[in-house]
């Protein structure tokens, strides 16, 4: 009984340890003047923000074709001070069924996959000036720093999605979306 004990109390001192070291970590990351869209965590939406100086939701810069009625307005391309570009949209399902085959927009790493599950995190931003392509960015479990949860997409639908990923240089203005199975699409990047 009492390795039993030992190993429940090894046990919560790892989680309260990965808690605090969790929690430290994102309290460094950047303390701007400025009001900064903070990254969500894995499996949550992005939360928007609808005030003054902020781009309309319902308006895209650019919108990508999937397959079977699925498309994806992007709202948002920013680059944050924290160096992150945050792109941030409206994921829609014009059709009449249900859209269940967004395995493929995960990515074909299965690391990824088995971490977030159905997910954006196969989303890549292309930087053809510098000749970089950029994935989104991943927390220490490996799940990507983008909307989870996609299984199925209901017919009739439409959610708010986000994608995270490390900025390009200063001098890149714009970058080209690719997400596996929709048409890729040019982004101009603007500063938070």
């Amino acid at each position: 009984m009492a390795l039993r004990q030992i190993s429940q109390v090894r046990r919560a001192a790892t989680a309260v340890s990965l808690a605090a070291a969790l929690a430290l970590t994102l309290s460094a990351c950047g303390s701007d003047d400025k009001k900064e869209e903070k990254p969500a965590a894995a499996g949550q939406p992005a939360k928007q923000d609808s005030g003054p100086g902020r781009a309309s939701d319902t308006k895209a810069i650019a919108t990508l074709k999937g397959a079977q009625g699925i498309s994806l307005d992007i709202t948002s391309a920013a680059r944050s001070a924290g160096g992150f570009v945050t792109v941030s949209g409206t994921l829609r399902n014009t059709a009449d069924e249900d859209f269940a085959e967004t395995s493929p927009w995960s990515g074909p790493e299965i690391a990824v996959k088995q971490a977030a599950g159905n997910s954006l995190g196969g989303a890549t931003l292309v930087d053809g000036a510098e000749k970089k392509r950029y994935y989104t960015l991943r927390d220490t479990e490996n799940r990507p720093l983008v909307s989870t949860g996609l299984g199925i997409i209901k017919a009739k639908s439409e959610q708010k999605v986000f994608m995270q990923f490390p900025a390009p240089p200063k001098s890149t203005s714009a970058v080209d979306i690719q997400i596996p199975t929709f048409q890729a699409a040019t982004l101009k990047l603007t500063d938070a």
